[in-house]
């Protein structure tokens, strides 16, 4: 089945490189990672409450959340 993904290009760059360096392909790899990943057992935990300062009026949106996420993993795999 083929799908699209969309990925940090220095992710991405990474892939194609351990790829290479295993004599493997880009799905192979991809695919590997899945089928590790799905195997793992769920490990669930909770966060404290680490909040600073008062909560009233205090809201922030997944959306936010997730561009924050993405920010800091780009920075991660572009260094």
């Amino acid at each position: 089945m083929r799908t699209t993904i969309d990925m940090p290009e220095g992710l991405m760059k990474r892939v194609k490189i351990i790829a290479a360096q295993r004599k493997t392909t880009f799905r192979a790899l991809v695919v590997d990672a899945l089928e590790q990943t799905l195997e793992e057992p769920q490990q669930l935990f909770e966060l404290e409450d680490a909040s600073v300062g008062s909560k009233e009026g205090t809201t922030i949106s997944n959306i936010t959340i997730n561009q924050l996420i993405d920010t800091q993993r780009e920075s991660r795999f572009n260094p």
